[in-house]
C-alpha cells in the first residue's frame, strides 16, 4: 500500500487529478495537479519522481481560472490570484484534459460545487479518451484506404500471380497470397513517395512542372483540358490533409462537449429531484413556548391519572420539547 505523501484538510475531497504538469514558464513536466473541493494543490516532484512537497491555492484567494496561451501558442491553465498569475501546462497537449481542469476549478468555486464530484469529471475524461481513440483508429483506416483504393486491380492481379506461383488454393493459401500482394503494394507506395521527395529535392519536379505549364499554354489555346502540375498535386494533398485534420479536431471537440452536456444534464436531474423531495416533505409548525407548556400540562394530567405509562409520558414529553 502506497504511503500518503500529505494530508488533506477536514472535509476535503479530491475531484480531479492531472499528471505530467509543468508549473511556470520553464521546467520539467514532473508535477501533479490535484483539484479538491477546497483548493488547487500542486504536488511537486523531481526528475527522479522524488516528492518535494505541495503548494496549495485555496479558492478564497483565486479570482479566476481560465484557459490561456503561452508565447509559443501552447494552451495552458492560468490562475489569477490578486496581482499574480500561476501558470500550469500539460506535457501531452491534451486540450480535453486542460478544459476539464479549468471546468473543475470553476465548478468548485460555484454555488453548486457539492454536485460535482470525482466520478463526474472521471466519466467525462474516460469517454473523451475513448472518443479520441476512435478518431485515431478512423484516421488510420482512412490512410489505409487512401493507399490502396486506387490499386485494387493491381493488388488482385498480384494476389492471383502469387496464388498460381504457390499452387496452394486453400483458404490459407489465398490469405497468404493477398497479404503478400498488399504488403508489396504498401512497399511500392512507400518507395514511390521516397522517389517523389528525391526528385523534388534535386529540382527534377520543378523542371517537369515547367514543361507541363508550357504544354498547358498550348492546350488552353486549342481549348483542351490542362494537366495538373506536381506542385499543384502537393498543394491539393496538403489542403486535403489540413481539412481532414481540422474535421477530426472539430469532431473531437463536439464529442467532448456532448459528454459534458450529458453529465451536466444528470446533475440538473439530481438537483431537481432533491428540490422536489424537499418540497414534498410537510412543513412542521414550530410550537410557541405557551403551546408547549399547555401540552406538557395535558400529558402530565394523563400521566397522573394513570392513562399514560412512564415510558409513554417521557416519549410524548420529548416530542413536544423538540417541536
Amino acid at each position: 500500500m502506497a504511503k500518503q505523501k500529505y494530508t488533506l484538510n477536514p472535509e476535503e475531497k479530491i475531484v480531479y487529478k492531472a499528471s505530467h504538469v509543468r508549473h511556470g514558464f520553464q521546467g520539467a513536466y514532473t508535477h501533479v495537479l490535484t483539484i479538491t473541493n477546497q483548493s488547487v494543490i500542486l504536488e511537486k516532484y523531481g526528475v527522479l519522481n522524488n516528492f518535494k512537497g505541495i503548494e496549495r491555492f485555496d479558492y478564497s484567494i483565486i479570482n479566476q481560472a481560465i484557459q490561456g496561451k503561452s508565447s509559443n501558442g501552447k494552451k495552458q491553465l492560468e490562475l489569477y490570484i490578486d496581482s499574480t498569475v500561476e501558470v500550469f501546462a500539460l506535457q501531452f497537449d491534451d486540450e480535453n484534459e486542460l478544459e476539464i481542469l479549468v471546468m473543475a476549478i470553476n465548478d468548485q468555486m460555484s454555488s453548486d460545487a457539492e454536485y460535482y464530484d470525482f466520478n463526474y469529471y472521471q466519466n467525462i475524461m474516460t469517454e473523451s479518451k475513448n472518443d479520441d481513440r476512435i478518431s485515431e483508429l478512423r484516421a488510420k483506416v482512412q490512410d489505409e484506404t487512401s493507399v490502396s483504393s486506387g490499386s485494387g486491380l493491381e493488388i488482385a492481379g498480384e494476389a492471383a500471380k502469387n496464388l498460381l506461383k504457390s499452387g496452394n488454393f486453400s483458404a490459407i493459401g489465398v490469405t497468404k497470397a493477398v497479404a503478400k500482394a498488399v504488403g508489396k503494394q504498401k512497399k511500392k507506395g512507400l518507395l514511390s513517395g521516397m522517389m517523389d521527395e528525391f526528385l523534388d529535392d534535386i529540382g527534377v519536379r520543378d523542371i517537369q512542372d515547367e514543361f507541363i505549364e508550357m504544354g498547358n499554354e498550348f492546350r488552353e489555346e486549342l481549348g483542351l483540358k490542362t494537366k495538373i502540375t506536381y506542385a499543384e498535386k502537393k498543394e491539393l494533398e496538403e489542403l486535403e490533409e489540413n481539412r481532414r485534420k481540422k474535421e477530426l479536431k472539430k469532431q473531437k471537440k463536439v464529442e467532448f462537449h456532448d459528454r459534458v452536456n450529458q453529465q451536466k444534464a444528470m446533475i440538473k436531474m439530481k438537483k431537481k429531484a432533491m428540490v422536489e423531495s424537499e418540497q414534498s416533505e410537510p412543513n412542521s409548525l414550530k410550537l410557541s413556548v405557551k403551546e408547549q407548556m399547555d401540552l406538557l400540562q395535558q400529558i402530565k394530567n394523563l400521566f397522573d391519572a394513570g392513562v399514560l405509562t412512564q415510558e409513554e409520558f417521557d416519549r410524548k414529553k420529548q416530542e413536544i420539547l423538540n417541536s
